[in-house]
């Protein structure tokens, strides 16, 4: 405040009836302030002075968090990490505070924690063929050497519906190609294994929709085991156990599953001990459920999971729209009451919509208005939304649009204000974590070479927009699956940005940018007008019965392919700059599927999983349905039934309770 006694005492006499007029114009004017204001005004030089500090420090969870503020450069500058605007006056002060502030304060336009996580890298690479075996050895490959293992997953589109692998012409000549093949339990173990699924520095992210909770499921008990086999191995119990699961497996009559092939560099082999059994059968049921309990709690990652964009833009949807919220509602509840803290329960997802062919606000809107359908119907069924709030994440595509610079800050504004103003969210409930995975659209088979340089540009807009995690696309994904080789490269471009650019060591880069600030604005304006629209058609639910997105993201990708051929839309390498050959499309050597072999034993797997567990599978099939004609919470059996049951078998019954998907016509 202003202390009216020191300053008249340093004004001359002539003056002081003035200054004492102006003193209490001042406090007249102070007393119509929002003391929230006052209060950012008043602070303002005690947060320049830490950021100014050699340390930072905040809290996380109740844990202290100490970062250096400042970089050194080789020509020996101290660069900061966060660079602040030199405004004097109260009014710049106030109105940057309410507008943009600080990472990791409402509302959050610079990012959601005040600094980065410098032992984290956010790289997270998609990755997805063949079947479990041939994937893990993948993941192996990209996070070999790197302390942080940020796995995604990529399922193949018989895994996508719901199915088994089977002989069928419709389902095998699919199994195992543009992802990887997962069809129970063991097949989520040989994914993962050799990954340890509680450590911190480990995140697994499931890119599954319609079939979500059984993958899920899978996911969920290949942790737990991997969790029994630590105990089993620390109090010496292996050879107790291994005669355990023979007199299993001499009862059941069929061979007990294995890894096929050599482990990788990187697998240590953690997850394959109890191939073909749970932790269940082979340890006391207190000592299971403690570590059950322990695991989930633990474990990091993501499942997409979800269904309001399928229906939209990627079609993998299987079961009825109501049953499929329904489900999503359930795995949230199970995650509320089970202290499921650090796994989020969807991932609301806009990259599908982007690469259906809507341009970035569309995308921004639909996506935005899709998380705050979730957050009313979960609301509607009684969760606490500080609670649920922090179980939701978002994934965005970025392509090289002007409006791609600002999506990650204009999404995390209007998530904020909406969940703490609309809803009354606490601050871990308003800030919005989002992926971020470069246009696949955006590659071309024309002058493939060129791609890499798109990518990094894209890649370029994700990071100094402060993304929690980036998939940077291989050049060669416009013609086939990617290699090893292409899939380095693509890595290597996030890694230089990380690693090399001077610039990407200051974490707020764009902030304070004139065409920075206008754009935020202009984006945050146009997703509201398209608020406006959905809200004219009944909301989400209520558009999706007209089709009105369908008919918008389609509208929106002729608009763009009547550019590009045309050439009134400049794309080098394929309408102009092209080569003297005239760049033609780049056939590739060979395409990348999965081998007969592979296919072959992903049905001997399943084959011998249903022999095995025949009547054990039909007792929790039947448990299953009862759970949802009795309106229980249909997850928590889930997690009994993925045990015992493939994925084909759980869908099945499931439709028999929940109903087929019909899409609206």
């Amino acid at each position: 405040g202003i202390d009216e006694q020191e300053i008249l005492q340093h004004t001359s006499d002539d003056k002081k009836d003035i200054i004492s007029l102006l003193i209490k114009e001042f406090d007249r004017i102070k007393m119509n302030l929002n003391p929230h204001n006052w209060e950012i005004i008043q602070h303002w030089d005690t947060k320049k002075q830490n950021y100014k500090n050699d340390v930072y420090s905040f809290k996380v969870r109740g844990k202290e968090i100490k970062i250096q503020t400042h970089t050194e450069s080789l020509s020996h500058l101290q660069i900061p990490k966060i660079s602040l605007p030199k405004y004097e006056a109260w009014g710049d002060i106030l109105l940057w505070n309410l507008q943009e502030n600080v990472p990791g304060e409402f509302p959050y336009a610079a990012g959601i924690y005040p600094f980065k996580r410098t032992e984290e890298d956010p790289t997270r690479m998609f990755a997805g063929e063949g079947g479990p075996e041939r994937t893990n050895r993948r993941f192996h490959y990209v996070s070999l050497e790197m302390p942080a293992k940020r796995l995604s997953t990529a399922f193949d589109s018989v895994t996508l519906y719901g199915n088994d692998p089977d002989l069928r012409p419709d389902i095998y000549g699919k199994i195992g190609n543009a992802g990887v093949s997962i069809c129970c339990l063991d097949d989520a173990k040989k994914l993962y294994s050799g990954f340890e699924l509680t450590n911190p520095m480990t995140s697994v992210s499931m890119t599954i929709n319609g079939p979500a909770p059984m993958l899920l499921g899978f996911f969920m008990n290949a942790a737990i085991d991997q969790e029994c086999e630590k105990y089993i191995k620390a109090n010496a119990l292996g050879k107790e156990v291994e005669e355990k699961i023979n007199a299993i497996y001499k009862k059941k009559g069929v061979q007990r599953p294995e890894y096929q092939g050599e482990l990788p560099e990187g697998n240590n082999g953690l997850g394959l001990m109890l191939l073909g059994v749970t932790g269940d059968e082979v340890l006391p049921k207190d000592t299971y459920e403690k570590i059950k309990a322990e695991t989930i709690s633990k474990v990091r990652g993501t499942v997409q999971a979800d269904i309001l964009k399928e229906d939209q833009a990627q079609n993998t949807c299987i079961f009825s729209t109501e049953f499929a919220l329904r489900l999503m509602g359930d795995v949230q509840e199970y995650f509320i009451e089970n202290n499921v803290r650090n796994f989020y329960s969807v991932s609301i997802s806009g990259y599908h919509i982007a690469e259906a062919g809507a341009n970035p606000i569309t995308q921004l809107a639909f996506t935005l208005a899709n998380g705050f359908t979730y957050v009313e119907y979960y609301l509607s069924r009684g969760m606490d939304i500080n609670k649920f709030g922090p179980n939701l994440s978002f994934f965005f595509s970025n392509g090289i649009d002007p409006e791609y610079a600002v999506i990650g800050r204009v999404a995390r504004k209007i998530w904020a204000k909406a969940m703490k103003f609309k809803y009354g969210a606490d601050a871990r409930a308003q800030m919005l974590k989002y992926h971020i995975q470069t246009s696949g659209r955006s590659l071309h088979a024309q002058e493939i070479d060129f791609n890499d340089i798109r990518t990094t540009l894209q890649a370029l807009y994700a990071i100094y927009d402060n993304c929690n995690s980036l998939h940077t696309n291989a050049y060669d994904e416009a013609i086939t699956t990617p290699t090893e080789e292409s899939v380095r490269r693509a890595m290597a471009i996030q890694l230089i940005i990380n690693k090399e650019l001077g610039l990407a060591k200051n974490e707020n880069p764009i902030q304070g940018a004139f065409i920075i600030e206008e754009l935020t604005d202009l984006v945050e304006e146009a997703v509201y007008t398209e608020f406006d629209r959905i809200t004219e058609r009944g909301g989400v639910l209520g558009a999706m019965e007209t089709m009105y997105q369908r008919s918008k993201i389609q509208e929106e990708s002729l608009y763009y392919e009547t550019l590009k051929h045309s050439g009134k839309f400049p794309i080098i390498g394929v309408n102009t700059f092209l080569s003297s050959k005239g760049s033609p499309t780049i056939i590739p050597d060979e395409v990348i599927r999965a081998t007969e072999t592979e296919k072959k034993h992903q049905i001997e797997v399943i084959e011998h999983l249903h022999k095995g567990n025949a009547d054990n599978a039909k007792e929790q099939l039947e448990l299953l349905q009862q759970k949802a004609v009795n309106n229980q919470n249909i997850f928590e059996q889930l997690m009994e039934a993925t045990k015992v049951c493939s994925l084909g078998q759980i869908t099945s019954a499931l439709f028999e309770v929940g109903g087929q998907y019909r899409r609206n016509m």
